[in-house]
């Protein structure tokens, strides 16, 4: 597989909506992620925030993967979300675990509560610079503070510049650019945060969480800045990491393809293995 401009993924690599799409229509749920990581180069290991995995299990996702594939874990809720943060054993177990991947890791997610807010800098600033060193971190923060460009946003932004450590963007206008028409959207309109959309890069590797609908014709408006802010990113030598979510997370397989079909005149780009299921909207 040769290099592409950029990582794209999802947010998880198990979904048996995909089976006849992204994954043959007969595809063994142990095989899923082999088929996911031949066509697509990233995703959010969002297992991990809930629990660590057996060691046999980290060995089997190994075992799967296609050259030049990178997991984008999250940082356990222990951590981020049980009180003050630290560089605990359990932190270090979960770096120890992780640790034959480490050719296959991207950035760590730490992930923190909507209730951290400014007034715990010093300590993230602690606990940041204690982490290990020779792996990359991206930092989401929630608090809507930090999205006012004030002195606590540039306080922040200035502590993950001095340790290149970047911030993840984290954009869910299109899902709230309509009332919500089923269950799905109605339960992501309640739990995923309405927050501005300050698109910086703090480090290397630039992250963004894009959270849209499923549905091109109301996502394309908010996706296209995304296409002229990656190749200003690229441009810069930079290798941002981009995941598209949207409610039932059934139809980004061809979303995240259609917004790769838009970088198809940059060096390195390849086409995605991604076949349209009969029963999905021919928006493509």
């Amino acid at each position: 597989m040769s290099q592409p401009p950029f990582f794209l993924g999802l947010p998880m690599w198990s979904n048996r909506d995909w089976l006849g799409g992204l994954f043959p229509q007969h595809a063994s749920s142990k095989d899923f992620l082999h088929h996911y990581s031949g066509a697509f180069n990233t995703v959010e290991g969002n297992t991990t925030f809930y629990a660590l995995p057996g060691e046999e299990t980290v060995a089997s996702w190994q075992a799967q993967l296609n050259p030049g594939f990178r997991f984008c874990f999250k940082f356990p809720k222990t951590i981020t979300h049980g009180g003050h943060l630290s560089n605990s054993d359990a932190l270090q177990q979960f770096f120890e675990r992780l640790g034959v991947l480490k050719a296959s890791l991207g950035p760590f997610m730490i992930q923190l509560p909507a209730s951290f807010c400014p007034s715990r800098l010093a300590e993230l600033g602690r606990f940041l610079r204690s982490l290990p060193q020779g792996y990359s971190y991206a930092v989401e923060v929630r608090h809507p503070t930090f999205f006012t460009k004030g002195d606590e946003e540039r306080e922040l932004n200035r502590l993950l510049m001095d340790l290149a450590i970047d911030r993840v963007c984290f954009d869910s206008r299109s899902l709230f650019s309509r009332p919500a028409r089923n269950e799905a959207e109605r339960d992501a309109q309640a739990k995923k945060p309405r927050l501005p959309v300050h698109a910086i890069a703090t480090g290397q590797f630039p992250m963004i969480r894009f959270i849209g609908l499923g549905d091109m014709t109301c996502d394309e408006e908010y996706l296209i800045p995304w296409q002229h802010k990656l190749r200003e990113w690229l441009s810069a030598g930079k290798q941002p990491y981009f995941f598209m979510h949207s409610p039932s997370n059934r139809e980004v397989p061809l979303l995240a393809k259609s917004f790769h079909d838009s970088f198809q005149d940059l060096p390195g780009w390849h086409p995605l293995k991604i076949e349209a299921q009969t029963d999905q909207l021919d928006i493509f």
